[in-house]
C-alpha cells in the first residue's frame, strides 16, 4: 500500500458504526481470551474452590444442627454456607470488577485509545464486566459440583424452587451491578474510591449473612437494620428459602424478596448508567482518560 493511500484511509472522516451486539461480542471475546491465557491462575482458583468447600464441610461439623434448625434453615450447615459462598463471587464481580478494569485501562493508556475508535463506550464498559461473571460462574459451578457430588449436599431441584432461585439470582446481579456502575463512574472522575468500594462489598458480604443466619443479628439491632439496606441480603434469603426449604414464588417470603430486589433494580439501574455516563463524559472533557 502506498503512503498516500494509507494517509487517506487514516484521515477519512467516517461516522461511527453503531453495532452494539457485534462490539459487545468483540469486547467479551477479548476478555475471555485474556482470561484463559492465564491457565495456572485458573487452575489455582479451581483448587482454592475445592479447598474452601472442604473447609466449610469441617466447619459445619462444629455447628450444632439443632441450633441451625431453630433458625429455620434445616440441619445441614454446608448447604446453608455453599449458597452464600458461591454467590459471593458474583457480589464482588458486580461491585468492584468494572472499577478495577477501568483503572487498568486508564493506567495502561488503552482507555484513551478505545475512546477514539468506533466502539460504543457503554458497550465496552458492560462487556468488561462479563469476564468477572464468567470467572464467578466457573467457581459457582465448581462449588456446587464439589458440594453435591463430593460432600453429599442436597438442594431442592423441583421446577418451582429453581425458577424462584433463578429470578432472585438475576435480580441480585442487576441490583448489585448497578452499585458497581455507580462506583466505577465516581472512581473514574476522582481517581480514588477503591477503599470505599471494598468496604461496601465487605459490609455487604458480612451483613447479608453469607456464613451465618441473619437471625443471629437480632441481638444487634443497628447491624440488622443496616443489613436490610443491601440487595444481597434479600437475594440470599430468597435463594436459601428456594434451594434449601423448597419454597417457590407462591411463598410470601420469597415473593417479598423478589419484589424488594425488583425495587432496588428499578431504582439503582438508571442511576448507575447515569453516573457511569457522567464519569466518562467528565474525564473526556477534562482530558484525563489516560491519567490515574
Amino acid at each position: 500500500m502506498k503512503q498516500a493511500e494509507l494517509i487517506e484511509i487514516l484521515t477519512e472522516d467516517k461516522p461511527r458504526v453503531k453495532l452494539p451486539l457485534r462490539q459487545f461480542y468483540g469486547v467479551v471475546w477479548s476478555s475471555v481470551k485474556m482470561m484463559f491465557a492465564y491457565k495456572s491462575w485458573m487452575i489455582m482458583d479451581l483448587l482454592s474452590t475445592f479447598a474452601s468447600v472442604v473447609m466449610y464441610y469441617f466447619v459445619g461439623l462444629q455447628v450444632n444442627p439443632l441450633s441451625l434448625s431453630q433458625t429455620g434453615w434445616g440441619t445441614n450447615y454446608l448447604a446453608f454456607a455453599l449458597i452464600g459462598v458461591a454467590t459471593s463471587n458474583y457480589l464482588w464481580s458486580c461491585l468492584v470488577r468494572l472499577s478495577h478494569s477501568i483503572q487498568h485501562e486508564i493506567r495502561g493508556g488503552t482507555l484513551e485509545t478505545v475512546a477514539v475508535t468506533p466502539v460504543d463506550m457503554l458497550t465496552f464498559f458492560i462487556g468488561q464486566t462479563v469476564r468477572g461473571y464468567l470467572v464467578s460462574l466457573i467457581l459457582l459451578v465448581g462449588i456446587f459440583v464439589v458440594g453435591t457430588g463430593g460432600m453429599g449436599v442436597e438442594f431442592q431441584m423441583m421446577p418451582g424452587p429453581l425458577i424462584a432461585a433463578l429470578i432472585l439470582f438475576i435480580l441480585m446481579l442487576i441490583s448489585n451491578q448497578a452499585l458497581g456502575l455507580i462506583a466505577a463512574g465516581v472512581i473514574m472522575v476522582y481517581k480514588r474510591g477503591d477503599p470505599i468500594a471494598f468496604l461496601v462489598a465487605s459490609m455487604n458480604e458480612f451483613l447479608a449473612g453469607v456464613l451465618y443466619p441473619l437471625e443471629m443479628l437480632g441481638a444487634f439491632p443497628l447491624l440488622q437494620a443496616i443489613s436490610m439496606m443491601f440487595p444481597y441480603t434479600y437475594a440470599l434469603d430468597g435463594m436459601r428459602r428456594a434451594l434449601i426449604l423448597g419454597a417457590s414464588l407462591a411463598d410470601a417470603n420469597v415473593l417479598t424478596d423478589v419484589l424488594v430486589l425488583f425495587g432496588f433494580s428499578a431504582v439503582l439501574a438508571p442511576i448507575g448508567f447515569a453516573v457511569l455516563n457522567w464519569g466518562y463524559r467528565t474525564i473526556r472533557a477534562n482530558g484525563s482518560t489516560s491519567s490515574y
